[in-house]
């Protein structure tokens, strides 16, 4: 008879921890979804940081561009000062410009001060531009200071060229 008790008492035996690893395998799964979803979405906000920051950039490359080219277009002839004009600042309406490939989802707003000064006997005209690039522009432009999506990025670059 000792062995039939023994028997019964032993049924059963593995349900509890059969219970226990399916939820400590739950657990995991659980835990290992949220990091690896952590980790996208932080992948995800590194690339548009670059993007932004490309996009800024490729904004500042173009109004150089367009200012020491000096071809008298509507943006370099905004910027740049009269020559009779000394240290009186002139400043170009900002301009907003969008791209293809992998910037196509970024805006960049450009703007320009431009100065004419004189310096060791010559005069010389100093150009500040900023460029802002962002993904959720309002009205066309960046910065965009009313969003509250997660997803927002902005970058500024600001050069002083000096011709």
């Amino acid at each position: 008879m000792t062995g039939k008790n023994s028997s019964r008492r032993q049924r059963g035996f593995l349900i509890p921890m059969a219970i226990f690893l399916i939820v400590g395998l739950a657990l995991l799964i659980t835990y290992l979804a949220t990091v690896s979803s952590s980790s996208q979405t932080a992948s995800l906000a590194d690339l548009n940081s670059a993007r932004a920051y490309q996009t800024a950039r490729t904004g500042a490359e173009w109004a150089i561009y367009q200012v020491m080219r000096n071809s008298g277009g509507s943006f370099a002839g905004q910027c740049t000062p009269a020559p009779a004009s000394l240290d009186t600042p002139v400043s170009a309406t900002a301009r907003n410009q969008t791209y293809g490939g992998t910037l196509a989802n970024f805006t960049a707003t450009i703007s320009c001060t431009g100065v004419r000064f004189t310096e060791g006997g010559g005069t010389v005209t100093a150009y500040a531009i900023q460029s802002n690039a962002c993904n959720i522009p309002v009205s066309g432009a960046c910065p965009n200071t009313t969003t509250t999506s997660p997803l927002y990025v902005e970058r500024q670059v600001n050069l002083t060229v000096v011709q």
